[in-house]
């Protein structure tokens, strides 16, 4: 009974509750609908949030404009000159100690670089993320970013020159894309803005004919590296037809790509280019077969070197490509087949079962602080022991066939922290990465080689006491081992 008054009264109270809610306050569930007014002031207030976003807060605004050519493969740009005299007169110092400032020079005025948010125009008071003591990585809203995946453009400040080098991140900026940077200094309560907008464009298109072209041919064996073989073509012919006396006087080299154009950016060797399993101009990659280069220190005129991408070539295969020289607007081509042939092994296997073996190998050197190697030649162990030839050997080395355990042979595959196969090594003898070896030690080979090399740390081994490392490594391949008890004595830097 007391359920079904409670229930009523409850209904009672809604209804008065409804009626009350007719009477007074007939709009409120109905949307407001803004007058022409009010959506003029909100747009209004709109608008100064945006101009004040937008503001760049400094003293002084310097604006300038790089124009960059794309690269896909170098961090090529622009140079921009800094009205620097303009910035040391806002800061009332001179454009010496303004220059010794941005340097962190001991003694110089306190100048602090920043940079500010394109998206935000917000301050950002990292002095530098580049190898300046004034610059930045930016992305492609300006923003400071790190070196990386979003990274677009970088400025570096150059206190000798007085000017930013401005520079891409190879293959991120697209034709026609700008991007806004703003570069701060700041002394005292002096604020001084460097803006410089960053203009990318396509390299032009190459219009001039070609005037000649010469056919040459190589033979060469599949690779394990990247080491080049020359061949030969007429340089007197190629100078005459493009009217110059020496080849120092060629404007740019081109290699033809799969539409027909040119390529007009070196990515291999020197002045070279990598070309694809149907002999195009098409950049480095998995499907890279061989690549030119040409010139360089010591190089002789009248030949272009041919490498291969190691692995990727096999016998059988022939790959035809074109390189160029272009001058006084006429191209001169040299179209190159390069036919690839078994290699014709010139040793025997010694005869027998694969055997194990043990030496002692001692490698010594003076300390560098670089990564000069040192050998010791262990081509006729191997052979021994595995009853291989020198090139059946290598193959086995480049293919992972052979392999090297450090210490102790595992069940495991050898993770290598060296130049395969190879270790850095730490005090103890033991696998290490990189930043904590003393040294390394790596197995080398080419078709006539087998050798074991290795070198110091530059950063960890003491270049006044030196270090002494000694290990194990166990070498198989095809049933045989290897056990080569390795010291490794860097001794002192030598002293003139």
């Amino acid at each position: 009974m007391k359920k079904s008054i409670f229930y009523i009264a409850l209904l009672g109270s809604l209804f008065a509750l409804g009626t009350t809610s007719c009477g007074d306050n007939e709009n409120v569930s109905v949307e407001h609908v803004l007058t022409q007014e009010e959506l003029d002031e909100m747009e209004r207030q709109d608008s100064i949030k945006n101009a004040q976003m937008n503001q760049i807060n400094a003293d002084l605004i310097l604006e300038y404009t790089a124009d960059i050519t794309l690269s896909t493969v170098a961090y090529d740009g622009a140079q921009v000159t800094v009205e620097t005299d303009k910035i040391a007169e806002l800061f009332g110092i001179s454009e010496e100690d303004l220059l010794a400032g941005i340097a962190l020079e001991d003694g110089a005025p306190e100048i602090t670089g920043f940079a500010i948010e394109g998206s935000t125009h917000a301050d950002n008071m990292t002095a530098s993320n580049s190898n300046s003591t004034w610059g930045h990585w930016f992305d492609a809203d300006g923003n400071v970013v790190a070196w990386g995946t979003s990274a677009m453009v970088c400025c570096e400040f150059n206190t000798d020159d007085k000017y930013f080098n401005v520079m891409q991140y190879p293959g991120h900026l697209t034709d026609g894309q700008t991007v806004k940077v703003i570069e701060g200094l700041k002394y005292g309560e002096l604020r001084a803005a460097v803006v410089i907008t960053v203009n990318a464009h396509g390299a032009a298109d190459i219009t001039a004919p070609v005037v000649s072209t010469q056919q040459v041919a190589l033979d060469v064996t599949p690779a394990s590296t990247y080491d080049l073989t020359n061949v030969k073509f007429n340089v007197d012919q190629v100078m005459a037809d493009l009217g110059i006396s020496s080849m120092d006087e060629v404007e740019k080299y081109v290699a033809v790509k799969s539409d027909g154009s040119y390529a007009q950016e070196s990515d291999a060797g020197t002045n070279g280019f990598w070309y694809d399993a149907d002999g195009s101009a098409n950049g480095y990659s998995e499907n890279a077969r061989v690549y030119t280069s040409y010139g360089g220190d010591d190089w002789v005129a009248d030949e272009i070197g041919i490498g291969q991408y190691p692995g990727n070539t096999a016998a059988g295969d022939s790959y035809v490509i074109q390189y160029g020289f272009l001058a006084n607007n006429k191209i001169a081509m040299i179209e190159i087949t390069v036919n690839v042939k078994a290699y014709e092994d010139p040793e025997t296997a010694p005869e027998g079962s694969p055997e194990e073996l043990t030496i002692n190998v001692a490698l010594t050197k003076n300390y560098t602080n670089d990564y000069t190697s040192v050998e010791y030649d262990i081509r006729e162990t191997l052979r021994q022991a595995f009853k291989m030839t020198t090139y059946q050997i290598h193959s086995a080395r480049v293919s992972g066939d052979l392999k090297i355990y450090c210490k102790e042979e595992t069940t495991e595959e050898p993770e290598y922290t060296a130049d395969v196969p190879g270790y850095w090594l730490s005090a103890d003898g033991a696998s290490s990465a990189y930043a904590d070896g003393l040294c390394w030690v790596s197995l080398g080979s080419s078709e006539t080689a087998l050798y074991l090399y290795g070198g110091n740390h530059p950063e960890n081994v003491s270049p006044t006491s030196g270090a002494t490392v000694n290990t194990t490594y166990i070498i198989t391949c095809n049933g045989g081992k290897v056990t080569a008890n390795i010291t490794f004595q860097v001794d002192p830097q030598a002293t003139e």
